[in-house]
């Protein structure tokens, strides 16, 4: 028996005594894992792994100077360069948070306007035209083929031409378009509710507030997901023996998960342009409690997970790079580098590997082809290669979004809002402490003493008010005063100028002035109500420009991502939805018209507000309207029930066509004056329903239709 100590689930006890069953079961797992890494696969994969990611490192020095400037100034901090001038020079210090506060203006902008309370960044609608298929295209020239033949059985040949054939097609082809619709948007409603609960559940909108804090700091910012995890969820079931109490229950769940990505983590390859672009690494770093959820998840190699857990507290699993160590104390965690035991860094890649490599490497699969390139994600602890296989995704996208401040088309990196304040904050920076400086020097007076004619039991240095000067004779008769006092000039109104120049000058290049976060100091239009709110209008455009890159990179990307995995993997999902998507991120529009479409649609309310206008739109028109507004005012919706809308939609087309003749196709009378069933109302085009027997062969040529374009048919 061999002991050890540990701790134990529980914590019961300190030491454990292990059998040498166990401990040959555990040196052989590693034995297993160890053989499994000295695989042609693991080798080579791990061998290209570490080149591709000593090129992204390399690539990204200059990149990583500049977020550390970046960090720097929102933190308050100067460049090292600049704080070795100023110490030299000696004085003041002092630095002014102008990028701080600029950047928390920018931060609380997009999240009042992308995570306002009780609404989504996002929706989604049904695509514009649906694909009514092959077999609802024959049903339809079967169902003109079926009226046809009455028509002419009624009028003879001539009663029937092409023409008329074709414009009953498009009839009943648009009548099963519009069903189409109203059953798609039913179903997106739907689709949006279960897309949501996976976005609540897999942490999102936290993630997203951190993104946006990047959004407002860095040169570019990064999200993650979905990733698939392992985790411990509680469930509540039935006790069997007590029958009638649920105890809580703790289960293993694959879960779908979001995740904020640091931009020093992020290395592209040399030639990437976007995110899907060349190669991509991201530097992870995990605990071995969180590395042990990946256990028995597909695609992960177990045995090397327990071999790296083994060996992780040598710190010989850890990345070390030049942009540590500032990164920790800038984020408050100058110890970090000393912990190096309970920290296991992963280099996740993704990127192209041409099939012929693959093969070589000795992964399998029917469909690799040697000519061609295949999205391999894989990831590398130390040397250890613990999960790779193919990109699942049915285009070969990578589940990484980032969004730029400035977006810079030709490069994942763009322009950070401290990069472009950068100017502006050094000449401020420089102002203020100039103003404390010469505060400083001007705050009283400068002294000069002849040190031969004042006591020598004198201290010259100590100054006081009502002090008297002991002081001696001039022996040589010059008649000078043994203490002299000059007062320095004070400069401060015009280094405060030329600061106030500038910090306005830095609101301008960014485009959030001061006025767009509670500064009370604002001339020229800005006075009145309207002129502020027209500049604020006018200050949005940028804003709105910024908030459209979230929009365009990180939104509708998201969350169509998520929409086609749950369609992949998802086989519930699969089953009740039919049909594709437009993801529709209303973000950037909402900053600029959410409120002034309000407005205007109270405008609309009380212009319509009038006989002629009500006899256009109709009660149940008027009431679509008002249900609109009710929605931006979030208050429930069922304030006007749908119920009654329907109803005042059918009671105004029963009085707008009273007995107005059924028509049939062409626009000519139909025999019998009346409707065709599935042929819209009363006066709409199609043959007459005169038989006996609706929707039998032979039958009426309207018999077919109804069923045809019921919603459950289709």
């Amino acid at each position: 028996m061999a002991g050890a100590i540990d701790m134990g689930p529980r914590g019961e006890g300190l030491v454990r005594f292990v059998g040498n069953e166990e401990i040959e079961a555990k040196a052989a797992a590693i034995r297993k894992a160890e053989q499994e890494q000295s695989s042609p696969l693991n080798l080579g994969l791990s061998s290209h792994l570490l080149k591709k990611w000593e090129k992204a490192k390399i690539n990204k020095w200059s990149i990583e100077e500049k977020l550390l400037r970046s960090k720097r100034q929102r933190k308050g901090k100067y460049n090292p360069e600049d704080l070795a001038q100023i110490e030299r020079f000696g004085g003041s210090t002092v630095f002014m948070m102008i990028s701080n506060v600029k950047c928390r203006a920018i931060e609380s902008w997009v999240k009042d306007v992308m995570l306002p309370s009780g609404e989504k960044p996002w929706t989604i609608d049904p695509t514009p035209v649906p694909d009514l298929g092959v077999d609802i295209e024959q049903a339809i020239a079967a169902q003109v083929e079926q009226e046809a033949m009455q028509m002419m059985m009624i009028g003879g040949p001539q009663a029937v031409n092409l023409d008329m054939i074709q414009e009953r097609i498009d009839e009943i082809r648009d009548d099963i378009k519009r069903d189409l619709m109203q059953k798609a948007v039913k179903q997106t409603i739907q689709m949006e509710d279960s897309l949501e609960d996976d976005l609540v559940e897999g942490h999102f909108y936290e993630a997203f507030s951190d993104f946006i804090k990047d959004f407002s700091t860095y040169q570019s910012a990064f999200m993650k997901g979905p990733v698939i995890r392992m985790r411990d969820v509680l469930k509540w079931e039935q006790n069997p023996l007590e029958p009638g109490k649920k105890t809580p229950v703790v289960k293993k769940v694959l879960k779908r998960e979001w995740e904020r990505v640091s931009a020093f983590d992020i290395y592209p390859g040399p030639s990437s342009k976007t995110l899907n672009d060349g190669y991509l690494c991201e530097r992870m770093r995990t605990r071995p409690t969180e590395l042990m959820a990946f256990r028995n998840v597909p695609g992960f190699n177990s045995d090397a997970i327990d071999m790296i857990l083994t060996q992780h507290r040598t710190g010989a699993l850890k990345n070390w790079l030049w942009t540590d160590q500032e990164r920790a104390n800038l984020d408050d965690r100058p110890n970090e580098l000393e912990d190096t035991g309970d920290v296991i860094e992963i280099v996740c890649f993704n990127g192209p590997v041409q099939g012929k490599v693959l093969k070589e490497w000795g992964m399998k699969g029917a469909n690799i082809q040697d000519a061609f390139d295949y999205e391999v994600i894989a990831w590398l602890v130390g040397q250890f290669v613990i999960m790779a296989r193919l990109n699942l995704h049915p285009l070969g996208k990578r589940h990484y979004y980032g969004a730029s401040f400035e977006a810079n088309p030709d490069s994942i990196w763009g322009i950070s809002p401290p990069e472009l304040l950068e100017d502006c904050q050094r000449v401020c920076n420089a102002a203020a402490r100039a103003v404390v400086n010469n505060m400083a020097i001007a705050s009283g007076p400068q002294v000069e003493v002849h040190e031969d004619r004042v006591d020598p039991k004198e201290d010259i240095e100590d100054i006081y008010p009502w002090k008297v000067w002991k002081t001696k004779s001039d022996e040589l008769g010059q008649g000078k005063q043994a203490v002299y006092f000059y007062q320095p000039t004070s400069m401060t109104a015009e280094l405060m100028a030329v600061y106030d120049q500038f910090f306005k000058q830095a609101g301008e290049q960014l485009g959030v002035p001061a006025y767009e976060h509670g500064s009370p100091n604002v001339g020229g239009a800005g006075k009145t109500a309207h002129g502020l709110s027209m500049l604020m209008s006018a200050s949005s455009k940028i804003m709105k420009d910024a908030i459209g890159n979230i929009d365009k990179n990180l939104i509708k990307p998201t969350i169509y991502e998520l929409w086609l995995n749950k369609m992949q993997f998802d086989e519930e999902f699969n089953k009740n939805n039919k049909g594709d998507i437009d993801v529709v991120a209303r973000a950037s529009e909402y900053l600029v018209i959410a409120e002034q479409l309000q407005i205007r649609r109270a405008e609309f309310l009380a212009m319509t507000m009038n006989p002629f206008d009500m006899q256009i739109i109709g009660m149940a028109g008027r009431a679509k309207i008002l249900k609109e507004v009710i929605k931006t005012l979030k208050m429930p919706d069922d304030i006007i029930p749908d119920e009654m809308i329907d109803a005042m939609d059918m009671a105004q087309g029963q009085v707008a066509t009273p007995g107005a003749p059924g028509m049939g196709p062409g626009g000519a009378p139909a025999p019998g004056g009346e409707a065709i069933p599935g042929g819209g109302p009363q006066g709409g085009t199609g043959p007459t329903n005169t038989a006996p027997n609706p929707g039998e062969p032979g039958g009426p040529v309207g018999g077919a239709l109804p069923e045809l374009n019921k919603p459950e048919n289709i």
